[in-house]
């Protein structure tokens, strides 16, 4: 019953619309981030640069993690933005052999004081690499372990959806919260099929009403 809903869900996702300029994002994301992403992306492209800035931007995201007091210093508001400047500099000068493009859009990011979203953005970008690869990410969050009959199915409704040509990049995992049913993040779409969203609904139809 929960396999055939699901797959019946899924096949109202709509379809993708690309971006018809050669050097234009594979899609559109909102924000601020998603816009820095998407000028990295166009900028990247005209120079033929894509994987080289994508290399840089994940090592950049792996600093961030692997030192928690480099990412404490940039998000902290605290501290000037010429003093995160000056680390910048030293992480990413000339002599390090950067492209110009990952260091314009760090020092952009510092002098307008958004340096502390640096994950943020790297995250976007290579959701606009997946894009452009024909990778569809999916998130599927259940209350429990999902049966493997049930993931089998819900896999093969998003194959179906996803339509030739894309891979799909399956990610499970677990949130009692929920209670019970399924969330299904697919790219940027999020499809609610959780015990919980329906409780709230029907609470909220209850509260509405007159009695």
């Amino acid at each position: 019953m929960q396999r055939a809903f699901v797959a019946r869900s899924l096949q109202n996702f709509g379809k993708r619309t690309f971006a018809s300029d050669a050097h234009a994002p594979p899609k559109k994301l909102h924000g601020t981030t998603g816009r820095y992403a998407g000028a990295v992306y166009t900028s990247a492209s005209k120079a033929g640069m894509l994987e080289k800035v994508e290399n840089e931007l994940v090592a950049f995201s792996s600093t961030l993690k692997s030192s928690p007091s480099f990412a404490a210093f940039l998000s902290n508001p605290t501290i000037p933005r010429g003093e995160k400047a000056v680390k910048l500099e030293q992480l990413l000068g000339e002599e390090k052999k950067i492209s110009h493009i990952t260091r314009n859009l760090f020092v952009t990011m510092s002098a307008n004081g958004r340096i502390g979203d640096a994950s943020k953005v790297v995250s976007a970008f290579l959701e606009l690499m997946d894009e452009s690869r024909g990778v569809l990410s999916v998130v599927i969050t259940s209350a429990e372990p999902l049966k493997k009959k049930t993931l089998e199915s819900v896999q093969a409704s998003v194959m179906a959806m996803a339509g030739p040509g894309k891979q799909v990049q399956i990610t499970t995992k677990e949130d009692p919260s929920i209670i019970g049913g399924l969330q299904i993040l697919v790219g940027d779409k999020f499809l609610d099929l959780s015990v919980s969203s329906r409780i709230a609904e029907v609470t909220s139809a209850l509260e509405s009403s007159e009695l």
